[in-house]
C-alpha cells in the first residue's frame, strides 16, 4: 500500500481523504489490529487509481527507488542488527535468500565511504519487515514520532533479551508512548541478576 500510495506522490492525508477513512481507522488496518474489508480495498484502490487486486496483490506494485543519506540509515540498519542479535552478515544471507540484489544494497549501505545512495524501497522494507519494525523506520526516516517509538522498542527488546526474557509481540503494547517502554526497559535493567 506504501509503495502504491508514494508512487502517486500522495501523502498519507491525501490518500485517507480520498478514500474517505479516518486515520485512527486506516492505522487499526494497516498495523493488521483488523483486517480489510472488501469496501476499504475498493476504497483505497480508488483513491489510488488502481484495481483492488494490485492491493492485494503487493508484487504488482511498482518500485520506488529512493536517494538517501548513507551514514544514518546505516547506523538504523546496524540498530536492527544489533537488536535482532545477529550480524550484519545474518542480514545479507537472509536478504540473499529472497532476493540477491537486496543483499547487494544492503550491502552497499552498510559500506563506509558514501554520503547517499540510491535504493529501492524494497530493500528497506525486507530489512525492516526482518527487524521487526515499521517499515517507515528506514523509509521516512525524518518521522520522529516513528523513529522515537521503534528506538523504544528496541531499547525494550534489548533490555528483555539481557534480563533473559523470550519476546514480545511489540503491537501487542498498542499505544504506549516511548516514555513508558524505555521505563519498562529502564526497570528490567535495574533488577537484581536472577539466581
Amino acid at each position: 500500500m506504501d509503495r502504491l500510495r508514494r508512487a502517486k506522490g500522495l501523502t498519507v492525508g491525501e490518500l485517507l481523504s480520498r478514500a474517505g477513512m479516518t486515520k485512527s481507522y486506516y492505522q487499526s488496518r494497516a498495523g493488521f489490529s483488523l483486517p480489510y474489508n472488501t469496501n476499504d480495498l475498493e476504497a483505497l484502490a480508488t483513491a489510488l487509481g488502481v484495481t483492488p487486486e494490485e492491493i492485494a496483490s503487493p508484487d504488482t506494485a511498482p518500485r520506488v527507488e529512493m536517494r538517501v543519506p548513507a551514514a544514518p540509515l546505516a547506523a538504523r540498519v546496524r540498530r536492527l542488527v544489533a537488536a535482532q542479535a545477529a550480524s550484519a552478515e545474518e542480514l545479507f544471507a537472509h536478504l540473499d535468500g529472497i532476493d540477491p540484489g537486496a543483499a547487494d544494497s544492503a550491502r552497499m549501505l552498510l559500506a563506509e565511504g558514501t554520503t547517499s545512495l540510491v535504493l529501492d524501497e524494497e530493500v528497506l522494507r525486507l530489512i525492516t519487515q526482518w527487524g521487526d519494525v515499521p517499515t517507515e523506520y528506514l523509509t521516512d526516516y525524518t518521522d520522529d514520532a516513528v523513529t522515537d517509538r521503534t528506538d523504544a522498542e528496541l531499547e525494550l527488546r534489548d533490555a528483555m533479551r539481557d534480563a533473559g526474557a523470550s519476546s514480545i509481540q511489540f503491537r501487542a503494547l498498542g499505544e504506549m508512548s516511548p516514555d513508558a517502554l524505555r521505563a519498562i526497559a529502564q526497570s528490567l535493567r535495574s533488577r537484581p541478576p536472577a539466581t
